[in-house]
């Protein structure tokens, strides 16, 4: 007997994805209760990752696309913000829930970025990962990203740094 295989929509987050959404983002940037997980950066900052009023405010800014990952029951499984920075798209916010991680949902998100910044005809996209976040700098090369030289201070207006972090930036050219 052959396994199933998930199906996974992607599609863009509305105003009324925005509670699920949220939750979802802040829940894997924190992690899960006791959780030791590696995409988790509750030991490097305090405080929510963001806020429902500041995503309705990022996606009604021009230029800017957030898109989730659904389950074939519609359940949010992950998401990601895309926002036109020509020549390159800024990838942000990707985000997959604590359970399904490990589940290639970040994986497909990146690559529908990917697809998303060729539609508008980007040449690389461009992300920022906390400076001190060893293991994910390292998935992201994984992916195809390289680091540009570029830190910048940590900012975000839903939470606060528990010490000297800095937000480097990371490239991947589209060839």
């Amino acid at each position: 007997m052959q396994p199933t295989q998930e199906v996974f929509t992607i599609s863009p987050v509305t105003a009324a994805d925005i509670p699920a959404v949220t939750k979802l983002i802040n829940s894997a940037y924190k992690g899960e209760a006791g959780s030791k997980s590696w995409t988790s950066e509750g030991h490097l900052v305090e405080g929510e990752r963001t806020t429902e009023n500041g995503l309705l405010e990022l996606i009604s800014r021009p230029g800017v696309t957030m898109f989730k990952c659904c389950d074939m029951r519609s359940v949010i499984l992950g998401c990601v913000l895309l926002e036109k920075r020509a020549p390159t798209l800024y990838l942000g916010m990707l985000s997959v829930l604590p359970g399904v991680q490990t589940g290639g949902i970040g994986s497909r998100l990146i690559q529908y970025g990917e697809t998303f910044a060729r539609e508008q005809q980007c040449n690389s996209i461009t992300i920022t990962v906390i400076d001190k976040r060893e293991e994910l700098i390292a998935w992201y090369r994984r992916k195809g990203f390289v680091p540009t030289g570029t830190l910048m201070p940590f900012s975000n207006k839903s939470s606060a740094a528990l010490s000297s972090i800095s937000l480097m930036e990371m490239r991947k050219d589209l060839v």
